[in-house]
């Protein structure tokens, strides 16, 4: 046994003890320490949860239609009881294939008697190069003839073309000089000189939005420009003001379709969803083209909106508003205080049509009531019963949409 050995690493062992004892003794951690320690990490949170919150104000998830490519049968259907679904318009490559508008689908492989929603998601789920069987009864005389049809989807971005409508893919000058983005669809050829109407979009989404409306709209005889605000889709641009220099965009879209030869300048409109709704009212009272507004679901004013927001996360919305508007308003250059569209109306003389749904759990029916009550000029309010802010507006609501656009506007 060394001894020599041992008796060197004991002797050892008291300096190191003693050099850990200094060492705590030189960084010694105090109760105010900990104190200043956990303000100061409470501090960072705050901002933190503060930059987010701003975040979400002018810059939430944007869509984009590159990311729009999905697999694609070309009809468009509504479900009727007790029949099912029946086909209410065909592009391709369904038009190929045979279908025709009035055929009512009453199997796609091997799902019987489908549901619009069990349609469509069977349809997205399919691997590339699927060929779908669909069976369809087509009205023949006094009753229906079968028809079978071997069909293979394309996959393709969403676009006009799935509703079997002409377009142009087009860009203009915006707010700032920021290009935006978007479609063009002309009213039906031989109509002349036609209205127009220029959708806006909702903070989140992009010109897809007013897809669904198009077809109808298109049959009542009035030109569509569907575009991307700048900061979101397509569009030029980082950050969004929730209605403010959204509304110098659609007086850029009126700018543009006033120019064109196949409008008629005189007969302008605006329909907007959300922000788009909140950016059409505050370019109405500033424009006098506008002849018609179409607004669903638009806030009535941003300072109770963002409010209602804090509120639900628990948060003081008097202390933390003032300070998400500064962050807000300094990133995306505008006021988020002068955002109230409430007040805005009353310089509104242009009819409107509002739309708002009665469940929805984002912006609720009080504000639709509040802007219909400033309204200076007349208003149709169409409730939507247990429709929430982001739920698919039934078909029948742009059957609504398209007849108030062409009264409005078609004479």
């Amino acid at each position: 046994m060394n001894l020599a050995g041992a008796e060197a690493n004991l002797s050892q062992e008291p300096k190191t003890g003693q050099a850990m004892t200094d060492w705590k003794r030189k960084i010694r951690i105090t109760r105010f320490d900990r104190v200043v320690l956990g303000a100061g990490l409470l501090l960072v949170a705050a901002a933190g949860g503060l930059l987010w919150l701003s975040q979400m104000m002018v810059a939430p998830p944007r869509a984009r239609l590159k990311d729009s490519v999905r697999p694609v049968i070309g009809i468009t259907m509504r479900e009727r009881e007790p029949s099912g679904l029946e086909i209410r318009r065909v592009a391709s490559p369904a038009r190929e294939a045979g279908l025709r508008v009035g055929d009512r689908i009453v199997r796609i492989d091997d799902l019987r008697n489908p549901t619009m929603q069990q349609l469509v998601g069977h349809v997205r789920e399919a691997e590339a190069g699927h060929r779908f069987a669909i069976e369809a009864r087509r009205p023949a005389g006094d009753g229906e003839s079968l028809v079978l049809v071997d069909l293979l989807a394309d996959v393709r971005p969403v676009s006009p073309a799935d509703e079997d409508l002409p377009y142009e893919n087009v860009t203009f000058d915006g707010f700032g000089g920021l290009k935006l983005r978007g479609w063009y669809i002309p009213a039906p050829a031989g109509s002349g000189r036609s209205p127009a109407v220029a959708y806006g979009h909702g903070n989140a989404a992009d010109r897809r939005q007013w897809l669904p409306a198009a077809a109808e709209v298109h049959e009542a005889g009035i030109a569509q420009l569907l575009f991307d605000f700048a900061g979101r889709g397509e569009s030029d641009g980082e950050v969004i003001s929730l209605g403010a220099h959204e509304s110098a965009d659609l007086r850029a879209a009126l700018d543009w379709l006033a120019k064109r030869p196949d409008v008629d300048p005189r007969r302008l409109g605006l329909a907007g969803k959300s922000m788009g709704g909140v950016a059409a009212i505050l370019a109405a009272a500033d424009d006098p083209r506008v002849r018609a507004l179409v607004l669903d679901s638009p806030f009535a004013d941003l300072r109770q909106t963002v409010d209602r927001a804090l509120e639900e996360r628990h948060l003081p919305a008097a202390i933390v508003r003032p300070v998400v508007f500064k962050l807000a308003g300094f990133r995306a250059n505008y006021d988020p205080d002068t955002v109230r569209p409430v007040e805005a109306i009353r310089r509104v003389k242009a009819p409107a049509l509002l739309l708002h749904g009665t469940a929805d759990t984002v912006i609720p029916a009080s504000d639709a009531e509040a802007i219909r009550a400033a309204a200076a000029g007349p208003v149709t309010y169409l409730p939507l019963e247990g429709i929430d802010h982001n739920d698919t507006r039934p078909p029948e609501v742009w059957d609504r949409v398209a007849a108030y656009l062409k009264g409005s506007l078609g004479r």
